[in-house]
């Protein structure tokens, strides 16, 4: 009887071992199949259990893996180990059904068994994530960081960031540009966040010259108490804009055509005019390829009457950019210049703006290698990274 026990448990342990074989290389239906074969041997195989849940999961039925595995918990016998894994995959089962709040509950469990699980912790900063829950999620990645010895601030400036990027809707511009900076404390050279003070300051600023022009509509005159205030106010308030705009392009210039109108607009309304073309030829220190701060360095230097120095600039343009829109309207722009009998810039100008806000628009969400901004994109979150 004892030969006929061992010839079984070793057919049963090759069917485990066979399916465990299949599972790795993606051949779910052989696996499903063999896990299956086990658990008709012998219903007290755990693994098995636990193996073909996974493959269930895995071929999109978690709802079935869910059940499979929740009915695992009545069993009395299990072992620590098994009692992890089970958790484990009830987390995982959760997780696939977008029911993060029962992940975490099955994730939390595990810590109980083991504090410094680090499939846990990083699988807590998943769910949590999901939930939108980002101070948690911080939280655990720190740990997760700590117990694996991997530790990048980039990522953790990332979860302090979202604390306020996903609530910018809700909370005051104060509120979430305080995440912002704690993100900045985090990491300094962290772009998505100096991208999105610029962006909140000179959002305020906006509102602060609507505000201005429709006291000036009203008749209240520029002489009142308050019109200084919001003078004032957007002056600050773009000041503190270019500020960051300038770390973003000194961090990604790469993504310099995303924030150049804005940090034009920003500087001429603060009558900064030197500063502009200081700006423009830092980025072009930088990168001295970018087409568009040859363009608008050009762009800048008609404005101005200065002639000469903007036809060599676009001189420099390589043969093959030369018919990009956008270098056509600069080009002609300066021909008009140079011919004042025609007075065409009003309109020049307008196309110059119309179809730099377009490629802003365009270009301002790519993604770039030496930029952060492919962060925000939920296909390459660098969260579903950890490993």
């Amino acid at each position: 009887m004892g030969l006929i026990r061992s010839r079984g448990q070793r057919d049963i342990q090759s069917l485990y071992t066979t399916g465990l074989d299949h599972l790795l290389r993606g051949n779910l239906k052989q696996a499903y199949q063999y896990f299956k074969g086990v658990i008709d041997r012998d219903t007290d195989h755990i693994s098995a259990y636990l193996k073909l849940g996974q493959v269930m999961r895995l071929g999109g039925a978690a709802d079935r893996a869910l059940k499979l595995h929740e009915n695992l918990l009545a069993r009395p016998d299990l072992t620590g180990y098994e009692k992890v894994e089970l958790l484990k995959n009830l987390a995982l089962d959760h997780g696939e059904l977008k029911q993060f709040d029962r992940a975490v509950e099955r994730a939390l469990a595990i810590l109980k068994f083991e504090k410094r699980d680090t499939w846990t912790l990083r699988h807590l900063v998943k769910f949590y994530r999901g939930l939108g829950d980002w101070e948690a999620a911080g939280k655990y990645l720190t740990q997760w960081q700590k117990a694996t010895n991997r530790e990048d601030t980039r990522l953790q400036a990332l979860c302090r960031f979202r604390q306020g990027y996903d609530r910018r809707h809700e909370e005051s511009p104060e509120a979430v540009r305080n995440h912002y900076q704690q993100a900045l404390k985090i990491e300094g050279e962290f772009a998505l966040a100096h991208y999105f003070l610029a962006e909140s300051y000179a959002e305020e600023a906006a509102s602060c010259r609507s505000e201005l022009t429709a006291s000036e509509i009203s008749n209240e005159g520029k002489d009142t108490r308050r019109f200084q205030e919001l003078e004032e106010k957007a002056a600050r308030l773009y000041s503190q804009a270019v500020a960051h705009w300038s770390a973003f392009v000194e961090i990604s210039p790469a993504d310099t055509s995303a924030v150049l109108p804005m940090v034009e607009e920003a500087l001429f309304y603060l009558q900064r005019f030197d500063d502009v073309e200081q700006f423009l030829k830092k980025v072009l220190d930088k990168d001295p390829d970018n087409l568009d701060s040859v363009a608008s360095l050009a762009n800048f230097y008609v404005q101005k009457g200065d002639l000469d120095r903007a036809e060599q600039l676009l001189n420099t343009i390589p043969e093959g950019a030369v018919s990009n829109p956008l270098i056509q309207v600069i080009r002609l722009k300066l021909s008009y210049r140079r011919d004042t009998s025609q007075n065409l810039i009003p309109e020049l100008d307008r196309l110059v703006d119309s179809i730099r806000f377009q490629a802003k628009a365009q270009v301002s969400r790519r993604d770039v290698p030496t930029s952060l901004m492919s962060w925000l994109d939920p296909s390459s979150d660098p969260l579903d990274k950890l490993e």
